[in-house]
């Protein structure tokens, strides 16, 4: 293997070496290795122009925004023929957690998630998105 020399913050390699303690790596490279084949899982399939997908979308906001809910609820109704479901939750006193199961082609469930992250106020939006095989697509079921 080649070795990689990084840059870091003291406080981004202490919390590295402590996920390495307690998630049992061998190593700060083991993690490092996984956690870079991981993001460059998710934006070779960001490139992918077509193919069916199913995909988990959270979205983390300010309670105190609620003009947020109202539109979170229209972008839903705009793509509800792609979405399975979704869950609200309240994780602390000050935020709302909105999760999406957002199931259709790669560059309708990317631009789903592109609408929330425009919608301002939003603290953070994650997304995972998993190819499927097209008979799914024809079935609608898990």
């Amino acid at each position: 293997m080649t070795v990689v020399s990084i840059s870091l913050t003291l406080d981004l390699l202490e919390q590295i070496d402590d996920l390495v303690k307690k998630g049992g790596y061998s190593s700060r490279s083991e993690l490092l290795r996984l956690a870079v084949r991981e993001s460059l899982s998710q934006f070779m399939l960001q490139k992918i122009k077509t193919g069916w997908v199913i995909a988990t979308v959270t979205a983390i906001y300010p309670k105190e925004l609620k003009e947020i809910n109202t539109r979170l609820m229209d972008i839903r109704h705009e793509f509800d023929e792609h979405i399975h479901g979704n869950m609200h939750l309240h994780i602390s006193q000050d935020f709302c957690l909105e999760i999406y199961i957002v199931e259709g082609e790669n560059l309708k469930v990317l631009n789903f998630v592109t609408k929330i992250r425009a919608i301002r106020g939003i603290r953070e939006v994650r997304y995972l998105m998993t190819p499927i095989e097209t008979q799914h697509k024809k079935n609608k079921q898990f």
